[in-house]
């Protein structure tokens, strides 16, 4: 009740399994900085009511990872909810982009090998299995650009 201003019912109920999830998960509140409140009514009757509705969550791998990260509330301008914006020391955070470059498709026993690591079964979401077939192409397109690099031209 103390990240809710305005007029609104009494939502303990309704939260306590979301917040029983969030304990069991253990994730834990990412620190916020600036607006209080992250959703607003829009009303203009009177009956104005902001919430904070949105927050970042984390596990404590990521507070050991990054424990300068936090995030800002922005104030809403075309939504009712605030944009979040994460900010702080991003200085270990790893990228890691996705290349591809068309003549790979050309090298010879390159299909053979997607097709290879696509069939193999991944348990887990969908998602988690695209990322981890994709992070297994790696080593069939870095070993292509070797065969490429060495002077066999295309």
């Amino acid at each position: 009740m103390s990240e809710v201003s305005g007029a609104s019912g009494d939502i303990r109920g309704a939260m306590n399994e979301f917040n029983d999830c969030i304990l069991q998960t253990g994730l834990l509140s990412m620190p916020m900085q600036g607006e209080r409140f992250t959703w607003h009514n829009c009303s203009l009757d009177g009956r104005s009511l902001w919430k904070r509705l949105d927050r970042l969550l984390v596990n404590d791998v990521w507070m050991d990872r990054w424990p300068n990260l936090f995030y800002t509330c922005l104030t809403p301008r075309t939504s009712d909810h605030s944009p979040l914006v994460l900010k702080g020391d991003c200085r270990n955070m790893q990228v890691s982009l996705f290349r591809f470059d068309n003549y790979l498709a050309l090298s010879p026993g390159f299909l053979a090998s997607v097709q290879s690591i696509w069939r193999h079964p991944v348990i887990g979401t969908l998602m988690f299995s695209v990322t981890r077939k994709m992070k297994a192409l790696k080593s069939v397109f870095r070993q292509q650009n070797v065969v490429r690099g060495s002077g066999d031209e295309c």
